[in-house]
């Protein structure tokens, strides 16, 4: 049986799932929700932890077996005795999303014996949605996409989120 194959249910499910947090998401985006602090500088607000309350019901519902580590949830350390353990940010862009700039997603991953085998990131705002399955390929809304063949760094690229420091990323300019 293929990668493909083997991992076929569970990228279906990633998907499934980030699509429903990513409605729900979009319900909230520019309107009503509340804001705290988990640390300094950290925020999360009522959009986050709906839709991790989202991701994380449909996952066990298919997969009650597996591990369970998502940013929003205090760590269950029994996923470090675990092969197969979903990694989840409900909201990777928090920050952006407070200020009303659609430069947010839903991450999803999944991992097999510390090896990644399913990933679908989801910006709901833009409706687009990246997955990739071990060997299987990446896709952007179905379509394949491909890295760049580029060997050197010269002219290339990074892309960062700007609520980054700029002097983390230094090294690479």
């Amino acid at each position: 049986m293929t990668e493909t194959l083997q991992y076929h249910e569970e990228l279906a499910v990633a998907e499934g799932s980030a699509r429903a947090a990513g409605a729900l998401i979009m319900g909230l985006f520019k309107g009503k929700y509340d804001v705290q602090e988990k640390s300094k500088n950290n925020p999360v607000t009522t959009a986050d932890l709906e839709a991790n309350r989202v991701i994380r019901e449909t996952i066990q519902k298919n997969f009650s077996e597996d591990g369970w580590l998502s940013e929003e949830d205090a760590d269950d350390t029994k996923r470090l005795s675990l092969s197969r353990v979903w990694v989840i940010d409900p909201i990777d862009g928090t920050k952006e999303f407070i200020e009303g700039v659609p430069q947010f997603a839903v991450s999803i991953g999944f991992v097999v014996d510390n090896r990644a085998k399913v990933a679908v990131v989801y910006n709901p705002a833009k409706d687009r949605l990246y997955k990739a399955i071990a060997g299987g390929g990446a896709f952007l809304n179905d379509q394949p996409i491909h890295a760049s063949a580029r060997r050197d760094v010269d002219g290339a690229r990074l892309l960062v989120s700007r609520s980054e420091p700029a002097k983390r990323f230094k090294v690479f300019a």
